[in-house]
């Protein structure tokens, strides 16, 4: 894979580990889609805070440009999404 900068391949790398990842997959009618998804904690932990307010464990934000680079992902990424695309990282609903 050749990587448009080191901060997009960093970022990926740390996908569902505590703190910032990048997702690549397809949205709803298979078009690429580029996310940069924060979690609280791991993938594997649960969100250990008591609270009387919703607290997420995880946010996703869709994006179309690198936020280190600024090449235009589906330009660079497009023809490599499906080996890229990483379905287990994905929030889903319970």
């Amino acid at each position: 894979m050749k990587w448009c900068c080191p901060g997009f391949e960093a970022f990926y790398g740390n996908a569902g580990q505590q703190g910032a990842g990048i997702l690549v997959g397809r949205n709803s009618i298979g078009e690429p889609e580029f996310t940069m998804q924060y979690r609280a904690v791991d993938k594997k932990e649960k969100l250990p805070v008591n609270s009387e307010n919703p607290v997420a464990s995880v946010v996703d934000i869709g994006m179309q440009y690198c936020p280190w680079c600024g090449c235009k992902l589906e330009k660079w990424y497009g023809k490599n999404v499906d080996t890229l695309y990483r379905p287990e990282l994905k929030i889903t609903s319970p």
